[in-house]
């Protein structure tokens, strides 16, 4: 009877472990689907119900505490339009989950990184700083089109930067072209034509111009004579 009863009750255990292992398969099974869509929210809370609410511990509910930060990282990141950073932190969160939904969104964001450097360039003055800023553009665009997003739109994009390197006058095998200055004509106009000075009295010019038209009077000039007769001596004025 005893072996009958332990027989029983193993039986009894058994029965009530297979529905609860059973149950717990299918509830590690429906996390994992959430966590593969991307819902890491409510993935979260399954993993914490079936291995605990240690974080150290329970792998996959850590996991999905990663993968909740990493996804609003990287939307903000973009948002503020930081897509190299932005592109870091969806890269890790793809590392944790392939088929993340946001995939599509990473050559994208090069994509969009490109158009911002392109739109840059056509703002500078410097032949140099176009040059770099459309090489970064289209280097993002080959990025965009290895990551994915290979269509006929970037093709031209690229096609647009290169044309505006021409239109600068940018050599395509020149890594760094010279800043040129363009310098608008200057009209000419008539100079005088220079003459000498001539210095001046320190008298006033009036004055000058006065004695200079004024007579001076003439000067009588005394002529002594003598006569025959020896007569004394007198002085004749005579006029010049």
């Amino acid at each position: 009877m005893n072996k009958y009863f332990k027989t029983m009750n193993r039986v009894l255990l058994m029965g009530l472990f297979f529905p609860f292992v059973s149950l717990s398969q299918t509830h590690r099974a429906y996390a994992d689907e959430l966590f593969k869509k991307g819902d890491y929210f409510h993935a979260f809370f399954l993993y914490r119900n079936l291995y605990g609410t240690n974080l150290i511990e329970n792998q996959f509910a850590q996991q999905c505490n990663t993968a909740i930060s990493l996804t609003k990282q990287f939307l903000d990141l973009r948002a503020s339009k930081q897509y190299y950073d932005a592109k870091t932190k969806l890269r890790e969160l793809l590392e944790l989950n392939p088929d993340d939904f946001h995939a599509p969104i990473l050559p994208q964001l090069s994509i969009e990184e490109a158009t911002n450097w392109q739109k840059l360039a056509l703002k500078q003055n410097s032949a140099k700083e176009i040059n770099l800023m459309l090489e970064k553009a289209i280097s993002l665009y080959e990025q965009g089109k290895t990551d994915g997003w290979n269509t006929k739109e970037i093709d031209d994009a690229i096609k647009q930067c290169e044309a505006s390197k021409i239109d600068n006058g940018i050599s395509e095998r020149v890594a760094v072209a010279p800043k040129v200055e363009i310098v608008p004509p200057i009209a000419e106009t008539p100079v005088a034509e220079a003459k000498p000075i001539t210095p001046t009295a320190s008298t006033p010019a009036v004055q000058t111009e006065y004695f200079e038209k004024k007579q001076l009077p003439q000067q009588r000039k005394i002529v002594k004579t003598r006569s025959k007769k020896m007569l004394p001596k007198r002085e004749v004025a005579t006029l010049k």
